[in-house]
């Protein structure tokens, strides 16, 4: 067969997309459990316990939003070494 110029793509758009709001509902989840275990420890008395919730709810919700940042890239462009111009030109 002749060359194409079509791009095909090992991983399809809506996977991309389907990842990236699938982290954004565990990335909700997380926090809204972190709000609730932050309250039960201040409810119970251990304040000082409630700066490791916050900095792992903190670690959560940047890793989260890091991931879906990729996700974005990855539904735009590609996966760069699979996807790349000069790797779809046979």
């Amino acid at each position: 067969m002749a060359c194409t110029q079509t791009r095909d793509r090992y991983v399809p758009q809506s996977t991309w997309f389907t990842l990236s709001c699938s982290t954004m509902q565990v990335v909700t989840t997380i926090t809204l459990l972190a709000l609730s275990a932050s309250l039960l420890t201040v409810q119970l008395g251990a304040v000082d316990d409630v700066m490791l919730i916050a900095f792992a709810t903190v670690g959560v919700i940047v890793l989260g939003l890091a991931l879906v940042r990729l996700f974005g890239f990855l539904e735009t462009n590609g996966v760069p070494l699979l996807e790349s111009e000069s790797a779809s030109v046979t």
